[in-house]
């Protein structure tokens, strides 16, 4: 469990959590009443995302927390490949399909400063649209994106499974 107040970076990767899906409401409301709960004057920010259940409006508080002053610097890069590193995630979790992945990362990637560029996902899609989606390619391909990316990928899946106390503490709570 995380039990403490977030850096502005890892706001940065849970911004991304949730824009990609991987996490929602459920994994954050508890978070955010026990850090209420625990700190004597929290955050305004902390005090916002516990009462939001909008994807968008928790963004938002997340951003404006990351964003704010002191100023810091994040790496972009490494910013970029933790969409797809989330993406992975949910891939390997049967919440997308290869080729999904492949398009939404190469969506992403367009313009955006990652390792690898929009080309690298598009030629894979490419690739695979014109096999028409065979077992064995999707296994080179994913092996070849998993072997380039793996180190974030570790990374975002440990800050992925530092929410899942919390998913399973709301269930609990609220009956869901």
């Amino acid at each position: 469990m995380l039990e403490r107040v977030i850096t502005k970076r890892e706001a940065v990767s849970f911004v991304t959590l949730l824009d990609t899906e991987l996490v929602c409401y459920k994994h954050y409301i508890c978070w955010a009443d026990e850090i209420i709960l625990s700190e004597n004057k929290p955050p305004f920010w902390i005090l916002d995302l516990a009462v939001t259940r909008s994807k968008e409006a928790a963004i938002d508080c997340l951003n404006t927390y990351a964003y704010s002053e002191p100023f810091e610097r994040f790496d972009a890069e490494k910013c970029n490949d933790e969409f797809v590193a989330a993406q992975w995630l949910r891939y390997e979790m049967n919440k997308i399909s290869w080729a999904e992945f492949l398009l939404e990362c190469g969506d992403y990637t367009d313009g955006n400063y990652a390792r690898e560029d929009c080309e690298y996902f598009y030629y894979m899609l490419n690739d695979i649209e014109n096999s028409k989606y065979p077992k064995r390619l999707e296994k080179k391909q994913s092996s070849q994106v998993l072997k380039r990316f793996s180190d974030i990928i570790h990374e975002i899946n440990d800050k992925y499974h530092e929410f899942l106390p919390y998913l399973e503490k709301f269930k609990k709570t609220y009956g869901v």
